[in-house]
């Protein structure tokens, strides 16, 4: 649909088509999908990659260990492999090698591998990431899982190749995953200077942060009132959008406020503030902070609006959400950017209104 279509639609329209579209989504792939099945007491749902390499398909496992390390290295050994009768590939690659055990610090699983994991092509790499966190964080004494790379927090690459063995062994830049994790200010990159730095900070993901794509027919649907900023016509302030959408629940809100911005405005006359090509590759939540990773069209395909409102369209309708104070912009995983040569994406963005557009004055009566 164009957005010169959706400007032609009232919100309450757009909603009734949008449930009419999910009703028959959700009719159609139950007829064609069994159904997710529902887990006994000691079961555990493991995942797999699909033989197309596209989802992520789910099996029931139930481990031996009575432990919680026990059952942390069963269920990490079950991503290693592929269920025996199942048309797939395994969750973390033949050629990827562990470098360690497990290790639960603080409800956060630890997940060690050598240089052979950078060397994952980036959709390998999120899938593997998203069965990693799927399958390990449904141990209540998981919330989060950190990936390590030579036992340093890895942060991915702004190249899209990550860290090799020719370029180094500490943290790139770049993040294929739900989040880039990344400290304000925090340097990022496979230069020199970047890879003395000590201690970068780990990326946090959880199960939540991944999109249920399993084909199962289990998705619940639910409704939410959004505020949404766009441009106003000179593209030069912000003008709110109140929108009423209905999204997956396995969906974060931060990533559907996103798809809303780069679906683009309803209201004749507003602009939109992100390239309708642009990819949102990672969106988490931490301690109040929203960490968006997009690709480079984001830096670099113009719009029709000031650098500070396409920033601020994003933070300021973020920061509507409940939770979140302060968004973290990252390209390909890395802050280490100026957008459009004039601001720096290394800090830490937080809401300002001063971009809106003002109503007009009234009158004052006498």
């Amino acid at each position: 649909m164009t957005r010169e279509k959706q400007r032609q639609h009232p919100a309450s329209v757009r909603l009734a088509c949008v449930l009419a579209v999910l009703f028959l989504l959700s009719f159609l792939s139950g007829c064609n999908s069994p159904a997710k099945k529902t887990l006994e007491e000691g079961q555990y749902y493991t995942y797999y990659i699909n033989q197309a390499g596209t989802a992520l398909v789910s099996v029931v496992y139930e481990p031996q260990a009575e432990d919680t390390e026990g059952i942390l290295d069963e269920l990490l050994s079950q991503c290693q492999i592929v269920p025996e009768g199942s048309d797939g590939r395994r969750a973390i690659p033949a050629n990827v090698t562990l470098a360690g055990p497990i290790r639960l610090e603080d409800n956060i699983a630890n997940i060690y591998f050598d240089t052979t994991y950078t060397m994952m092509d980036k959709v390998t790499e999120l899938l593997c990431k998203a069965a990693l966190a799927k399958t390990i964080t449904q141990l209540e004494e998981v919330e989060y899982i950190s990936i390590y790379v030579n036992d340093r927090p890895y942060t991915g690459n702004s190249a899209l190749g990550g860290v090799t063995a020719e370029n180094g062994t500490g943290p790139g830049s770049g993040s294929s995953g739900n989040g880039s994790g990344l400290t304000a200010g925090e340097s990022v990159g496979n230069d020199a200077a970047n890879l003395a730095i000590s201690n970068p900070e780990p990326v946090l993901l959880s199960g939540a942060d991944f999109i249920d794509n399993t084909g199962d027919a289990t998705n619940q649907y639910t409704q939410a009132e959004l505020t949404l900023y766009f441009a106003n016509e000179a593209g030069n302030r912000l003008v709110m959008e109140n929108r009423s959408v209905v999204y997956s629940s396995s969906m974060s809100l931060e990533r559907v406020v996103l798809n809303q911005l780069i679906e683009g405005p309803a209201a004749e006359g507003n602009l939109p503030t992100l390239p309708s090509a642009v990819k949102v590759q990672g969106v988490s939540l931490r301690d109040g902070v929203c960490y968006v990773d997009f690709d480079s069209i984001f830096l670099n395909e113009p719009m029709n609006v000031t650098d500070a409102i396409e920033i601020y369209s994003v933070v300021n309708s973020l920061t509507e959400i409940t939770g979140v104070s302060q968004v973290q912009i990252t390209i390909n995983g890395s802050a280490n950017e100026i957008f459009r040569n004039s601001i720096p994406l290394s800090g830490r963005f937080e809401r300002d209104e001063s971009y809106m557009e003002q109503p007009e004055a009234e009158n004052e009566q006498p």
